[in-house]
């Protein structure tokens, strides 16, 4: 399987630093985002194919080829070409996963 395209795992954590304080003078934290970078296809895909292939109703925009990673997760987003993906579902075979996606707007 070609892995040709560079996407990244978006992961928000908590800082440890605070970055100020709110009006009662308690410490106030701020996410920061953290990228995963992972090799991988992106395709087109619809909630039509995804009825006919995986026999699966959910809404989806994108199909995603990848190598198994325990970081991708349902609900998980990730960042592709500049724009964030929701996953949907991921379906984990031997080699390889399949991961239906969403475009986040």
């Amino acid at each position: 399987m070609r892995l040709t395209k560079t996407l990244y795992i978006l992961e928000k954590i908590l800082s440890t630093t605070p970055r100020g304080t709110d009006e009662y003078g308690r410490a106030e934290y701020e996410n920061v985002p953290i990228y995963t970078a992972f090799q991988g296809e992106v395709e087109p895909f619809s909630n039509r194919l995804a009825e006919t292939n995986y026999g699966l109703f959910v809404d989806c925009t994108n199909r995603l080829f990848c190598e198994p990673n325990a970081k991708i997760k349902v609900k998980s987003l990730i960042e592709y070409n500049g724009q964030e993906f929701e996953i949907i579902e991921c379906m984990e075979y031997d080699n390889h996963s399949e991961v239906l996606m969403k475009k986040v707007t």
